[in-house]
């Protein structure tokens, strides 16, 4: 028997910029998906997927040459398949008589990474670089990809079709007063995606956004760290006609609100979290979870 193991992750600036070229600054998350591999007598391969409370949502029976022989979810079956004849490209450890658990450690509605846990777990199998076989299939900036192995926060960019990974150290005097709140939606990266593609940025306000993600990371106290949070939101709303989440979902909030990733779904982070926790949880807001538990410091 194999395992491996992928984390989730939370993108916490630079985001739809990160994919023309901003830095990006991410942090993985103690959340993830393990895969465990198992070899059984049969000429075929099972792959079976299984949720955070235990449910499989996908099963799937393959023959050796990745036909689809039995499954009850006909278009992730086919979407697996696709992923899979990557590895099988790539690398001769795909082969029949194996059978696949993939075991989720968080709702697959909140946005932290269930496919590119997915595509890391299968890059760790085949002994594959996942940044280069898999940004295509995978979409998006690949960040997610980065912090899917990673050990703590990374800055991460594209520079001249390449990704740049940097591991950097983060944990300011005021992380016990932040907090991951879920905003109750799902946002999809495609959506995200064709947003951006028809609102590119221009090289200044990139220049603009990497000074705010150097800031961020080195904000000294909470009060410029709400600053920058700020600044940063109402770059990215201005530029792509989207209103910050404070000024809707966290209007009256007592503190800084900064959307993650695609904007209106998934997680925000928010500051002063002790002094709003009542209010986050009289709004409706049912998971809330310290930095420091969800994010790898």
């Amino acid at each position: 028997m194999k395992e491996f193991y992928a984390h989730g992750k939370l993108l916490l600036t630079g985001e739809y910029a990160i994919t023309q070229g901003a830095f990006g600054f991410a942090v993985p998350t103690t959340l993830g998906q393990k895969l465990t591999v198992r070899f059984f007598d049969s000429p075929n391969i099972h792959w079976q997927a299984y949720t955070v409370t235990g449910e499989c949502w996908l099963d799937v029976m393959l023959s050796s040459e990745l036909e689809i022989l039995k499954t009850d979810h006909l278009k992730e079956a086919q979407h697996l398949v696709k992923q899979l004849q990557i590895v099988a490209a790539h690398s001769d450890m795909l082969t029949g008589g194996l059978h696949f658990e993939t075991h989720l450690e968080f709702d697959r509605s909140w946005g932290l990474g269930s496919s590119s846990t997915f595509t890391s777990l299968l890059a760790q199998f085949g002994n594959l670089q996942p940044l280069e076989l898999f940004h295509e299939a995978h979409g998006g900036s690949g960040y997610d990809l980065a912090c899917a192995t990673a050990e703590g926060p990374i800055e991460y960019r594209i520079k001249d079709d390449t990704a740049r990974v940097k591991a950097v150290e983060w944990n300011p005097d005021f992380a016990d007063d932040l907090a991951f709140v879920f905003s109750g939606k799902k946002q999809l990266t495609s959506e995200s995606l064709a947003l951006v593609q028809k609102r590119p940025f221009s090289s200044q306000q990139i220049q603009e956004l990497n000074h705010l993600t150097a800031a961020f990371k080195n904000a000294s106290t909470i009060e410029k760290f709400e600053s920058i949070i700020r600044k940063h939101e109402q770059l990215i709303g201005a530029h792509l006609g989207l209103q910050p989440v404070c000024n809707n979902l966290f209007k009256g909030y007592e503190g800084a609100v900064k959307s993650l990733g695609g904007w209106g779904g998934d997680f925000v982070l928010v500051s002063r979290y002790s002094k709003n926790e009542q209010w986050l949880k009289e709004s409706g807001f049912e998971h809330i979870l310290p930095l420091r538990t969800l994010a790898m410091l």
